[in-house]
This record gives structure tokens, sequence and C-alpha cells, in this order.
């Protein structure tokens, strides 16, 4: 067993929290006031059982590691010791597991690299090129430093030979890095001749680079941008930039601004606007609406009043929506209207105090939508008043709230000098019949919400299996790997379960992988479920949510196939692996209505 395993089971989480936060029995569990987000309610429970927490507030959850780092600021080793000494354990070796190893190794060699990079951009003749443009974007010193920004050479193989020659690092550790590539028997550096942006984590650690090609190096060879591929360590749908570095700022704000690019997140804390993050992408995705969830209650998208802009927006809409409907909280969506053909970046470098008031005056991503929709279309035409509504329709119909619904159904009425009955009876009238260009986003949204109810449910079920009696645990588990979970990691989780002797929660968290264990507390300590949860699960009741769950994963399935089968219906001549496939589906259909009863 591991020293960090070791320290872990003889560190009471209870004890821990409770020496920095005011904790009351609640039942099985333990509860106070979150010390990550303020509050008058407590919404931030403690499971000895499973060693975790969890705000239901904010988001915020992990085991005793993970409390002192985000509380105290403390790494994993600094927690290590801290624990040991508390516990009285003498800490052996520690021995982390191959993929561990593998991460610790290309986080290591991305410290070295933004060191290098760094290196050149302040003290190397090589770096002048990128200073001069640097000085021409008017990027401060501090910026320089707080944003740990670099350059890299022109030559192919500049960093290549630091790492590999003089500091020994093998190839395949920086193909796996995203530092170099290697291909037709030739290896040479990704970023070549560019400002280099370090790409950090929520923590802080360096996961990748975007390089930005240096003037007089753009042409058709040469994209503007490039940033490093996934990897281990850095994926893209989770990455936003600025976040590691101004989190204290985002915290305070309790909102975040969201660009598209690292000059804009520089230039607007040049700005002294300090709670800003750059997408890695052009749209938000899950990833950093779950990310963003924890720290804020305000996401204010920067965009451009055009096409892109707006679909943009719709799409950040149904993220937002579908997070909020997850942990039944919202998450409120802004937009801050940017004249077209500027980003912030540009706004800044014109007039810093215009981009402080764009942000400062920023409005609801549905008056956004709305008052782009009323230029775009001609509003004293029957036409020109359809397509408004043909656009607005999908988005307006995810408003949840009566009031808030109502104060855009008004703005509507007045605007296109109808009733706001008529409104009303437009927008159900039009995503019924599918008529809008916006109608794919439309169906992606009832995709969303679909899974969303279909997730809800496995995570009631889920967490009922970990609350009924050890002996019935086992049988459970093998009932639910029979069923298409959607939920991450479900079947590996269930099938640790299945194959365990000892059925104690304790024995399952103790022995399961540290990563499936986190998933194992997070159905524990579900907060749809615990604060009305009082009871063991009995027979009946599992035997009723099952079958839900159950009828839910058929009819998806049916309609899955459904579809498949009006694609073949639609073809002129069907092949005869086509005709035998089109069999197989209808045989199929038949089984799962049958099982429906």
């Amino acid at each position: 067993m591991s020293d960090i395993q070791r320290v872990k089971e003889a560190s009471d989480i209870v004890t821990i929290i409770g020496q920095h936060v005011s904790l009351q029995a609640a039942g099985g569990q333990y509860r106070g006031l979150c010390p990550f987000h303020s509050e008058r309610s407590p919404s931030f429970f403690v499971s000895p059982v499973m060693q975790r927490y969890k705000c239901f507030g904010c988001g915020e959850h992990g085991d005793v590691y993970d409390f002192l780092e985000k509380y105290e600021g403390l790494t994993l080793h600094e927690s290590l010791e801290l624990l040991a000494e508390q516990a009285g354990i003498e800490l052996q070796a520690y021995t982390p597991t191959k993929e561990d190893g593998e991460k610790q190794q290309i986080l290591e060699v991305l410290d070295l690299a933004q060191q290098y990079y760094a290196f050149l951009l302040e003290k190397h003749a090589v770096g002048e090129s990128a200073r001069q443009y640097l000085k021409s974007r008017k990027i401060s010193s501090a910026s320089k430093k707080i944003f740990g920004i670099g350059a890299s050479t022109p030559a192919w193989d500049g960093l290549l030979s630091y790492l590999h020659k003089k500091k020994k690092y093998s190839i395949s550790l920086l193909v796996d890095a995203g530092l170099v590539i290697s291909r037709n028997g030739h290896t040479y550096d990704r970023f070549r001749n560019r400002v280099m942006f370090p790409l950090t984590n929520h923590r802080g650690q360096i996961v990748g680079f975007s390089g930005r090609a240096l003037p007089g190096t753009d042409g058709e060879d040469q994209a503007k941008y490039i940033n490093s591929p996934e990897t281990l360590v850095y994926h893209k749908s989770e990455l936003l930039f600025g976040l590691s570095a101004l989190f204290k700022e985002i915290r305070k704000a309790n909102s975040v601004v969201v660009t598209e690019g690292e000059f804009d997140v520089i230039a607007s804390t040049q700005a002294n606007v300090n709670n800003c993050v750059a997408i890695k992408g052009s749209a938000l995705t899950p990833q950093h609406a779950r990310l963003l969830r924890r720290y804020v209650s305000t996401i204010i998208l920067s965009l451009d009043t055009d096409s892109a802009g707006r679909e943009a927006t719709k799409k950040a809409i149904s993220v937002i929506t579908a997070e909020g409907k997850k942990h039944e909280t919202q998450m409120e969506l802004r937009v801050a209207v940017i004249p077209s053909g500027k980003d912030p970046a540009d706004l800044v470098a014109h007039d810093p105090g215009a981009w402080r008031e764009t942000v400062k005056t920023s409005v609801t991503a549905y008056d956004f939508l709305i008052s782009t929709a009323l230029k775009e279309y001609d509003v004293t035409s029957p036409s020109g008043k359809r397509q408004i509504m043909i656009d607005l329709a999908p988005v307006l119909q995810q408003v949840s709230h009566a009031v808030e619904r109502e104060h855009y159904v008004n703005r509507l009425s007045k605007a296109l000098g109808v009733s706001e009955q008529s409104i009303e009876q437009d927008l159900k009238r039009t995503i019924a019949q599918g008529l809008s260009p916006a109608s794919n986003e439309s169906k992606q949204t009832r995709k969303i919400e679909s899974s969303s109810v279909l997730e809800q449910l496995e995570r009631v079920t889920l967490f009922l299996l970990l609350h009924s009696p050890d002996e019935k645990r086992r049988e459970r588990a093998e009932e639910l790997l029979e069923l298409p979970l959607e939920t991450t990691s479900a079947p590996a989780v269930l099938k640790y379960i299945v194959k365990t002797e000892e059925q104690s929660l304790t024995s399952l968290r103790n022995k399961l992988p540290t990563d499936l264990a986190s998933i194992l507390a997070e159905w524990y300590l579900d907060d749809s479920q615990i604060e009305n949860f009082d009871h063991v699960t009995s027979e009946k009741e599992w035997q009723q949510v099952l079958k839900k769950l159950q009828v839910r994963a058929t009819n998806v399935q049916l309609s899955e196939i459904s579809k498949e089968l009006r694609e073949l219906d639609l073809r002129l001549e069907l092949s005869p692996e086509e005709t035998a496939r089109q069999a197989e589906l209808l045989r199929k259909v038949v089984e799962l209505q049958r099982a429906l009863g």
C-alpha cells in the first residue's frame, strides 16, 4: 500500500475538515457552511463512510488531500507530510502507478519546456523578434510573468536538443507530451518561431502550449495559431486559459468573462478586468460549464454580433441549461457585446475604458439573441416576424422561470406589435413543426434534455445501490450491468462491486482505484438525493426504480433503431447486407416491445 493510501486511511476527514469548518451531524453525514463560497444555509456535506466531502451549492468535492489543496493551498506532498505527522506515520517511498508516473513525467518535461521558452524570450537573442512583437501588442513585463509567456526558436530542433540531448529525456516522452513530432524517420519541434503561451489546468500545472506565429512567418503552410495535441494531461474541451492565474479574481467577482484568445485575456487584465479566461476553440463545452460552476454564478461571453456569435450563444445556452438541470442550480449567461470585427484585445488597444464598460453593461444571452434577431430581419413584414420567431423559439423555450420568460415574451410582443398570447402560441407551434434553420439546434437541445432525464434516473438508481444493504449490493450491481448505462465509468465500478468479496462500502472504497473510488463517492453523496434519504432501500423501492430505468433504456434503444429503419426506408434499393440489417432491426424492435409488456 502506498504512503498516500496509508495516510489517507489513517486520517479521518471529518476531524481534518472539522478543524476548519464547524460541522453538525446530519443523519449519517456531517453538514456545515461551505468554506469555498459564501452561503447562509449549510450545503457542505462530509461523509465519514466515503471519506469524501461535497458542497451542493458550488460543487466543490474531493477527499482529504483535495480539501487541503483547495483550502490551504498545499501540494500533495505537503498534505501527505502534514497528515502523516498528525497520524504518527513514518513515510516510506512513494510509488506511483504507471499512468501516474507517465503523467508526472509529461508534466515535468512541459514545465522545463516553459522555462526554456521563457528564457529565450527574456534573455536570448533568438527571442528578439518575439519581444518586439509583444511590445507592439503592448504586452507588459508583468503580464509576461503572470502568464509565463515565452518564445520558440526558428530552428527545427531547438527544444528537441535541449530536452533530449542535454536533459536526456526520451524522444517518445517528448512526443507523448506534444512537444515534438516524429514522422517518416524525422523528429522536430512542434512549435517554431512563435510566441508561446503555456496552457495550465485549474491546478496551475502546465499541460500544453499555444503558439502564435510571429509576423512575417504567416503563409499557406503556417497556421497563425497551433496548440498542443490531446495528451494524457491536455484536453482541449476542458482547458480555460487564464483560470489558474486569475483564479482569485474570478472567485472574488463570482463571474467570469469568456473570450476566444490568449491575447484577449492578457489585454483584459491590463485594462483591469481580471476575471477573464479564454476557451481553446469556438464553443463553451459541458466540461467548461462543469468547471466554472464551482467558482462563479455568472458567465459572460465576449462575442461578435455576427451569425457565428449568435450560434455560439445558442449552444452555450443549451450547455449551461443542461449543467444547471444536473445539479439543480442555475448559472446566468450574459453577453458582452463587442462592435463587429473587433475582439477584446482590439478594443483594449483602442480604448481600455470601452472594454471595461462593455463588460459592465453586458446583457442576458436571451436579450442579446432577441436584439440581433430584430436587427437581422424586417420587423414590419409578416415574413420577417415569422423568421424572428423561427430563430428565437428554440432558445426561448429553454427559459424555465415564468417571470423571466414573460419578460422576453413581453419584449418581443412590443417589438413585433403582436399580442403576448400569439408569441406563446407561436413558440410552441414553431418548435413542434420544426420549421426553422435553427431546428437542428432545437433537436440538439431536446437530445441534451432527454439525455439529462436518463442521467438523473441513473443517478437515483446508483445512489440507491450504494445505500442498499451490503448483502444486496452485488446482486443489484449485476442487474444494472445488464443495462446500457450512460453514466461515466458506471460499468467499471459495477464490475468491481460484483467481483469484490467484501461488500461493505469502506472495503469497496479502499479496494477501488483512486479514480473509481472518487466516482463511487460521487454516487453516494448525490445532491439530488442525500438530503431526503433517511432509510435503507427496500426491495420494492429498488424494483420500482430499476423498472423505470429498464423502460427508459428500452425506449432509447427503440428510438435509435427507428431512426436507422427510417434511413433504410428512404433508400430506393437495398443491398443484401442492408436488407439483412433491416430484418435484424425489425426483430429487435419486436423483442424490445415485448420486454416493455
